[in-house]
Formats: C-alpha cells, structure tokens, sequence
C-alpha cells in the first residue's frame, strides 16, 4: 500500500481580508431592543430582581430564597442581562457567585425604561 504524497497549499489570496465596514450604515432602521420580560409579582423570581436591582447579590446574602442561581437563571431566560463573577465570602469555603445586574443590556435598559415611565414593574 502506498503512502499518499504530500500535498502543499497555496493561498488563492494575496493578503488577508479586511473588515473596516461600520457596525451599521443605518442604526434608525434597526428594530428597537425588545424589553425583558419582568416576572409575575410576589414570585420568588420577582424576589430576586427586585433584589438584583438594588445592588449586587450572591447566594450567602441573599435572604428570601436558597436558590439564588436558579432565579437568575430563569430570568436571563427572560432576557435580563446579568453578569456573575466568582468572589470569595467569610462564611463560604469555596469561592461563590455574585449577580449584578447590567444595566446597558438592551433588553435590561428597555424593561427599566419602561418601569420609569410608569410600565410594570415588580
């Protein structure tokens, strides 16, 4: 049986392509951001925004539930930017993770938009 030769390629382009094209051309014509959903009162989901929007949470703090991660998780599927991080907690051994709300998701800023201007809110 014989071996296959090997075979050398040659780049059919000279030099790289480039990408300076602007985001968007037009950013009137883009669909405005479709607002998140805000979650049925008095649920342990609305707990948890509602926490979340007043400041940082992580699960050694947080009070109402023992499933902070679970309603973060519900509400990310509802379009609510969240960030997490892992820091370090006096009363936990391992390292832990701390929600923070980001208000410059578009979906996140259209919901507390609305909130302001009178919409549903938690």
């Amino acid at each position: 049986m014989r071996s296959a030769r090997h075979t050398e390629v040659q780049a059919s382009a000279l030099e790289p392509r480039r990408n300076d094209t602007p985001a968007d051309l037009f950013p009137d014509t883009l669909p405005a951001a479709i607002p998140a959903i805000w979650p049925t009162a008095g649920t342990r989901k609305a707990d948890a925004l509602r926490a979340l929007i007043t400041g940082p949470q992580n699960q050694a703090d947080y009070w109402p539930g023992w499933r902070l991660a679970a309603y973060v998780k519900s509400l990310k599927y509802d379009g609510w930017g969240i960030r997490s991080r892992l820091i370090s907690h006096p009363h936990c051994k391992p390292l832990i993770a701390e929600y923070t709300l980001d208000r410059q998701d578009p979906a996140t800023a259209a919901a507390l938009a609305l909130r302001n201007e009178g919409g549903r809110h938690v």
